[in-house]
């Protein structure tokens, strides 16, 4: 039985020794086996260059629909163990769809934006007498205008470091008439310009003087300013407000009255308004206010941002 077996071993290496003999020799210039062998080694090179390619290329973002259950899935983690979750952690996981969405948004804000300008286009017409030129030249600028705030919009949206803190700063935009002033000196003349001037001034007094009041009017319900007190804040509060301008003119409000140093913050000055007594209270009224928000939030399980202030009417 040995015999036969070892024979036939034999002849199967012999057989398979004859044929990668044979297969070590170039075959013949031309003929079909030269063909194939050339397909042969275009097809391994093909090969190794996609395989290649693979390990380069980056691999897919994942869908809205796997980031949302991804970040919605550790926030629900936190909850169960009993461990606050921050707002900042709620908002990069509604991220991505609000991303996805924010087309839709675009939409609306520009068919909100255009009915606002239609109504400052008209207004200033009435007002200012506009001929058909200027109507046409203000209506182009406003369609600029509006292209370029949704255009910041968008970066804005598209950005994967964005936080909650710069949501909130991107709603306290410029507002929409930004630049619209110098458009009109340059279009109006004569005595319509002269309007326009003496209207665009008042206002901005009326504004500056409001915005002040009020702010002062909190700040005093906290501390009890005295007369002098209220002059020096209702100064800080109309010289940092973005549409005061040195020329306006304000009861209380000269040279000499209170201003920024350069690189102080509103607050910083502020605060060296008020007495030490005064500047406890103020901070203990700070701190109930956190308190009293941040127990709303606890009660659902969210803890708020070390700069939860900024998310109010400061």
């Amino acid at each position: 039985m040995r015999a036969p077996l070892f024979l036939a071993i034999g002849l199967a290496v012999g057989i398979t020794g004859a044929v990668l003999f044979q297969d070590s020799f170039m075959p013949a210039a031309g003929s079909p086996e030269e063909r194939l062998a050339d397909l042969e080694r275009e097809l391994a090179r093909t090969k190794v260059s996609l395989a290649a390619a693979e390990a380069r290329a980056p691999k897919p973002d994942d869908s809205t629909q796997q980031k949302l259950t991804r970040g919605a899935r550790t926030i629900m983690e936190d909850i169960k163990d009993g461990r606050e979750v921050d707002m900042n952690d709620i908002y990069q996981a509604a991220k991505p769809a609000l991303r996805d969405l924010s087309p839709i948004f675009e939409r609306l804000q520009r068919k909100d934006m255009r009915r606002h300008h239609e109504f400052i286009l008209a207004d200033l017409t009435r007002k200012y007498h506009l001929t058909p030129a200027q109507q046409e030249s203000l209506r182009e600028w406003q369609k600029t205008k509006i292209e370029a705030d949704l255009a910041v919009m968008r970066a804005f949206h598209q950005q994967d470091s964005t936080t909650l803190e710069d949501m909130v700063k991107a709603g306290r935009k410029p507002p929409p008439n930004a630049g619209l002033d110098a458009l009109m000196e340059k279009t109006l003349t004569g005595q319509d310009l002269t309007a326009y001037k003496t209207d665009r001034l008042n206002q901005r007094v009326e504004q500056v003087q409001s915005e002040a009041d009020r702010r002062v009017s909190r700040l005093n319900s906290v501390v009890a300013l005295d007369d002098a007190q209220q002059d020096q804040v209702f100064a800080l509060m109309a010289r940092s407000s973005p549409e005061f301008d040195p020329s306006m003119q304000f009861e209380g409000l000269t040279g000499d009255t209170a201003k920024l140093d350069p690189g102080q913050s509103r607050d910083e000055a502020i605060l060296q308004v008020l007495r030490p007594d005064q500047r406890q209270q103020y901070e203990a009224h700070r701190t109930a206010r956190r308190l009293e928000a941040q127990k709303e939030f606890t009660d659902v399980g969210i803890r708020l941002p070390e700069n939860w202030d900024m998310f109010g009417d400061d």
